[in-house]
Parts: structure tokens; C-alpha cells; sequence
């Protein structure tokens, strides 16, 4: 299932080509034209359009411009087969993905999202931050990955996932919730309790540009990131608890500590290593009669500024008070690690017991 940007140009042309090249062969191939058309696309369109038309595996369907949650939505409704598997416009899939992919879910009935590693081009192109976060995504493969990384940010790359497509309708499909909707979807896989897993093989290359949506839309900034995480932290993975520590005290720990206190939580402590800070305060806990009332947006904010005028105790990591969650978010290189083999020193299970944000 692949949609049309309102921008695609030619690099709609490779993306098409290589579904329609896969070594699998019986599989539909559902173009949603998000209000683009097929106008502008440059030379060799006209005989892409006549062999994809011609081609009884290939739907295209118009729309006004509808956004890429509706689009999705709209291409799922389509669909007549059991899994989904998604594409971009400007991306290039390997020609045994479906097959593999297909395979896959065929052999462990209880997967419902299957990812693949990936290869970000074209790579003259790509900065050493996009370089960094492809290296992290080939590096979370296993279910226990999956499972362990997912607050720090979306294991997946969206274009690269096949799911099963009554999961994803029994969980109400694609949302708009102001986050990425793909993210947001995963989340709440794993809040349902279902398999997510990765192919450790190359079979999407990812094409970066400064025109990608995550690039263009405020849905995708870090804010809207940490926000999705935020909700699921409170509505599922910490549902019930009340009292939080937070690992890091610098820049990263007290952009979570302001929001975990927002949303409900009282950090009770940030954990650090930094001579400087340790024995201080950064922001502070709200009072107990702040956090006991409605999580509106007023008593929100009310709650951060008790926090930032009584502020928080920082302590070393030998203070940290078991039995109580620990929030990790360090964006220090190499931290996650270090942090990560101390406490399962200690003896605490990740992500039961401690996790990490970014």
C-alpha cells in the first residue's frame, strides 16, 4: 500500500517499479493519490501510468487532499488481503521484501508487525545525525529490543512494516492525535499485547530529503514525540504509579521531568553523576495535594511552576530507591550503555523496573 504525496515527482516511478518487481507475485498494490495526481512526475510517467493500469495487481485511487491518516485509512479499507504491508512514494524496496516478509508472518502466526532493517540513500546526502539513528534502527532487531527500546523512540520505519490488517482495524486503525501516526500505532500494539519483530535483512532503502513529511509537519517534531510517549507512559506502561526518579539531571532529563510531572507523575528524585549537580536541585516535585487533582491543562501548569520553585533533590545513582520507576533520558553518547550495565548490576529488569527515554 503506497500514497502519493502532493510532491512526489519522479521518485514515484523506482518506488512503483520495485513493488511491481518483487519476486512474490500474487499481491494487490494499492496507489492512494492524496489529492496529486499524476501531473508532474516527469519523463517516463506516461508509461509507468499505461503498464500500472494495465495491470490487474494495481488500484489507484483519487482523493482530495485528505492528509496521510486519512489516506492510510483509505488504503486499508481497500485492501482484500490479510497483511499490509506499507510504502512511500519516494522509497525503493529489495525485491524479495514481500517474500520474506510474507513468509514470516506465515510461519509465526502470533507476529502482527514485521519491520526490516534499512538503508538510508541517496547517501552522499545523508548527515552523520541520520547515519546515528540508522545505525540505531538496524540495531533493535529482537522482540527483547523491540520491547526494551520502545520509549526511546519508533523501532520501525514506517514505509518498511507489514502487519496483519485485522489487528491493525481492531485497534481503530490510524489515529490523528497531533503525533506521528505510525508511532502511535505501534504503541498501541504493544499496549495490546501483540508480537512486533524485524527481518535482520536491508529490504527498504529509505530515501531522506528535506521535503519528508517528518521534516515539514509539527507532528513529527520531538515534541510530538515525547508527547505520545508521555500518554502511553501514564495510560499504560506506568499506569497506576505515582512516584517516578529520573536519570539525568542536564537538559534532556528536565525537558522529561517538566512534562512527566504535567501529565500526573511526582518525580521524586533525578539521578546523576555529575559532581556539579548532585547534592543540588532541579525542578521539583508538586505537592501532593497538586498531583491529586485533574490533569487539566491549568492544573498542569501549576504543577510545574510548585516544581520549579521547590525543586527536586539530585542524588548519586547509590540513592536511587528501589521499588520505584526509573526514567532514564540522557542524550550523553555512550551514557544509555554505562547507565544500562549498573543498573542490571543492581539487579533491576529493564524495562519492568527502569527504561529509557530520549
Amino acid at each position: 500500500m503506497s500514497r502519493i504525496g502532493r510532491k512526489a515527482g519522479d521518485v514515484l516511478v523506482p518506488a512503483v517499479r520495485s513493488v511491481l518487481a518483487q519476486t512474490m507475485r500474487d499481491f494487490e498494490l494499492i496507489i492512494i493519490d492524496d489529492g496529486g495526481g499524476w501531473s508532474g512526475l516527469g519523463h517516463g510517467l506516461s508509461r509507468l501510468e499505461q503498464s500500472a493500469l494495465s495491470d490487474r495487481r494495481v488500484k489507484i485511487i483519487h482523493l482530495p487532499p485528505t492528509g496521510i491518516v486519512g489516506a492510510l485509512n483509505a488504503g486499508m479499507a481497500e485492501a482484500k488481503a490479510p497483511y499490509i504491508a506499507r510504502m512511500d512514494a519516494d522509497d525503493v524496496c529489495s525485491r524479495r521484501r514481500l517474500e520474506l516478509q510474507f513468509d514470516y508472518m506465515e510461519k509465526d502466526p502470533e507476529c502482527s508487525l514485521l519491520g526490516s532493517l534499512v538503508r538510508i540513500f541517496p547517501r552522499r546526502r545523508v548527515k552523520d545525525g541520520m547515519l546515528h539513528y540508522e545505525r540505531w534502527l538496524n540495531s533493535v532487531v529482537s522482540e527483547e529490543d523491540i520491547k526494551r527500546d520502545l520509549f526511546v523512540e519508533s523501532p520501525f520505519v514506517h514505509p518498511s512494516v507489514m502487519f496483519r490488517r485485522d489487528d491493525a482495524l481492531r485497534l481503530g486503525g490510524y489515529r490523528d492525535m497531533g503525533w506521528p501516526e505510525d508511532y502511535d500505532m505501534w504503541l498501541r500494539f504493544a499496549r495490546a499485547g501483540l508480537k512486533m519483530a524485524k527481518i535482520p535483512e536491508t529490504l527498504l532503502f529509505w530515501r531522506d530529503g528535506d521535503g519528508r513529511l517528518s521534516r515539514t509537519s509539527s507532528s513529527y517534531s520531538a515534541e510530538s514525540f515525547r508527547n505520545v510517549k508521555a500518554h502511553f507512559l501514564k495510560g499504560w506502561r506506568l499506569k497506576g504509579v505515582r512516584d517516578v526518579q529520573v536519570w539525568g539531571s542536564g537538559r534532556d532529563g528536565k525537558t522529561w521531568g517538566k512534562l512527566l510531572i504535567k501529565s500526573g507523575f511526582r518525580v521524586i528524585q533525578f539521578i546523576d553523576i555529575d559532581k556539579k549537580k548532585v547534592g543540588g536541585r532541579a525542578l521539583g516535585p508538586a505537592s501532593v495535594r497538586a498531583a491529586d487533582r485533574p490533569d487539566t491543562s491549568r492544573d498542569a501548569g501549576r504543577r510545574v511552576e510548585a516544581a520549579q520553585a521547590a525543586g527536586i533533590p539530585v542524588v548519586w545513582p547509590g540513592d536511587i530507591i528501589k521499588g520505584t520507576p526509573i526514567l532514564c533520558a540522557v542524550g550523553v553518547k555512550g551514557a544509555r550503555e554505562q547507565i544500562r550495565d549498573y543498573l542490571r548490576l543492581e539487579g533491576m529488569r529493564e524495562p519492568e523496573e527502569f527504561m529509557f527515554l530520549s
